[in-house]
């Protein structure tokens, strides 16, 4: 393995569960006027066809938010906090000259905070909403082999959704589930807590 593909939400970043359910919960809106936002308008987001601020709008005033677009932004991106374990793999990876990189569905916006938060641990960032493709489709694959120059057997990736790790599959990628085991298959090493920003 030469590179190692590594998933946003819920592999380098924490998951505590869904942006939707937080705001539903913290601001006594019905998550059932919620969810067609996610489930509609931000699917387009993610595949970099339309832009998160003009389809936000007419959805706050609905969700009761009373401050500007950009702080109900960096409200909901508060959650884009690096996984504690993550530093011990990306240090084994640099020390073994494995290069890794991020993909991720994520939108325009949130994409951007991620490389801002995640500035120097990753090689790059691979966004749906730049690619214009998601990891649900083979072609999105295709496109960072060809952006890398690299046979897909000497890619690894690792994800937390079934239907991503099927599709980077298609092209011969050692793609894996995240779970406790994932870096010592891939990688043949166990980590334990307390590691140290590298």
């Amino acid at each position: 393995m030469k590179i190692l593909l590594l998933d946003a939400d819920g592999v380098v970043l924490k998951k505590d569960g869904y942006f939707s359910e937080r705001y539903a919960r913290e601001h006594g809106v019905p998550i059932e006027d919620i969810v067609p936002f996610f489930k509609g308008p931000y699917l387009e987001c993610q595949s970099g066809t339309k832009d998160l601020k003009q389809e936000l709008k007419p959805f706050l005033e609905k969700w009761g938010w009373k401050g500007s677009m950009d702080e109900f932004l960096d409200y909901w991106f508060e959650d884009v906090e690096i996984k504690h374990d993550i530093y011990g793999v990306i240090k084994y990876c640099k020390e073994n000259s494995i290069v890794c990189y991020l993909a991720s569905n994520n939108e325009h916006y949130r994409a951007r905070k991620i490389e801002e938060t995640l500035d120097g641990m990753l090689e790059g960032f691979f966004f749906a909403s730049d690619l214009k493709l998601k990891k649900s489709d083979s072609k999105y694959f295709e496109l960072i082999q060809e952006k890398l120059g690299i046979p897909a057997n000497e890619i690894a990736f690792v994800d937390n959704d079934e239907k991503n790790i099927e599709a980077a599959k298609e092209l011969g990628i050692e793609a894996r589930l995240v779970s406790d085991g994932v870096w010592n298959e891939l990688l043949g090493i166990e980590f334990n807590k307390g590691f140290k920003l590298i």
